[in-house]
């Protein structure tokens, strides 16, 4: 609770988009209030639910995805930025796929921008066209890798090709110091796993060398005991998994909330095709709240549908499926300080410190706030 009083206490002092919003639906989360709410200041858009890659945990990689495969259409994208531009701050555009295979991705990026919403994104790295990234003016581009060898790589980033995936970010970073008025963080992502484990101190050495605003060191999702068996790094301070479950073969988080999820009373998930969604635990499209391309999605965030959901939440959460494996994503961020150099974010549930040795001088970060938006599947 302390961490929310502080960040209340930001949020009032600077006042960015969206803060009376964020404010009052998070109070309405924590009283377990299910509506009205304002509108989310937060929504994750998918631009398309197609990959290259084959990763084994990703439903999209691994051949489950139930949902039929498309491209977002630019023009119902644009009009419906055009209609939650007033009230959202953060646009979150990837989801269950790699974004860049949409080819009007560029487009879409810059005419959010255009609108005055921060827009982030994450990509495997294969398809990205540099100058389109510095046209599109995106806030944040995070490229993810699997290693540091294309035989580490392609342990998880099956047909992946570091390589291209190198050289793709190299010819980021050259292009936005040609453009120093460029608005674009540059981050790379290292997703912690058995077969990579060791590779850590020379991804942060790498990621500081190569001239990127923020190395990501993310702890792994599975979906099974089984893949937790093959995937989970040995060093458990990796994990967000409960290790005596585990050893019991029960797959649960450290840490499971109580009857609350002030991320769903602030944010939403739309897929290509339109449909609405609670949140990034549901790829599947198994909880269906509306569609955004025939209802206002004012309607759908305080429709029954909606609400039955967060009433859900409030009541039975262990019962709801999706929050199964989450420890939750706490509240979006709406303040987005520019870099002031080289920094190492780890995406973590762990409170340990790491000491990891780079450059023969231990670097040391305390984790993150409870934040997984950038791990992709």
């Amino acid at each position: 609770m302390l961490d929310y009083a502080k960040r209340a206490l930001a949020l009032l002092a600077r006042r960015p988009k969206g803060w009376n919003s964020l404010l009052f639906n998070t109070v309405m989360a924590k009283t377990r209030r299910v509506g009205p709410l304002m509108m989310p200041v937060h929504i994750t858009i998918e631009p398309t639910n197609a990959c290259n890659l084959r990763c084994p945990v990703c439903e999209t990689g691994n051949g489950s995805m139930a949902r039929p495969t498309g491209l977002l259409d630019f023009d119902r994208y644009c009009a419906l930025i055009d209609q939650v531009a007033p009230t959202t701050a953060v646009l979150m555009f990837y989801f269950m796929g790699e974004p860049f295979l949409n080819k009007r991705a560029y487009e879409m990026i810059r005419y959010a921008r255009q609108k005055g919403l921060y827009v982030e994104t994450c990509t495997n790295g294969d398809f990205v066209d540099a100058k389109g990234i510095i046209y599109s003016d995106v806030n944040d581009i995070s490229f993810q890798i699997g290693g540091m060898t294309q035989q580490t790589h392609e342990v998880y980033r099956v047909r992946g090709r570091l390589d291209r995936v190198v050289a793709n970010l190299h010819g980021l970073i050259e292009e936005r110091r040609a453009c120093p008025q460029s608005n674009v963080k540059i981050s790379v992502g290292f997703v912690v796993m058995k077969h990579n484990e060791h590779e850590v101190p020379e991804f942060l050495r790498w990621a500081k060398q190569i001239g990127v605003d923020r190395a990501n060191v993310i702890d792994p999702c599975v979906r099974t005991v089984e893949e937790g068996k093959e995937m989970l790094p040995e060093d458990r301070r990796y994990w967000f998994y409960d290790e005596a479950a585990f050893a019991q073969g029960i797959l649960k988080p450290k840490h499971l909330p109580d009857n609350e999820c002030t991320w769903i009373w602030n944010s939403v998930t739309v897929n290509w095709d339109g449909s609405v969604v609670p949140c990034c635990r549901d790829p599947n499209g198994k909880h269906v709240l509306g569609n955004v391309f025939d209802t206002p999605l004012a309607e759908i965030w305080n429709g029954s549908a909606m609400r039955e959901f967060r009433r859900r939440i409030v009541m039975e959460q262990g019962k709801v499926d999706i929050c199964r494996l989450c420890s939750g994503y706490g509240v979006p961020q709406l303040m987005h300080p520019p870099p002031a150099g080289f920094e190492i974010k780890r995406l973590s549930l762990d409170e340990s410190r790491l000491d990891i040795p780079m450059d023969g001088v231990p670097v040391t970060w305390r984790p993150a706030t409870t934040d997984h938006s950038k791990t992709t599947s």
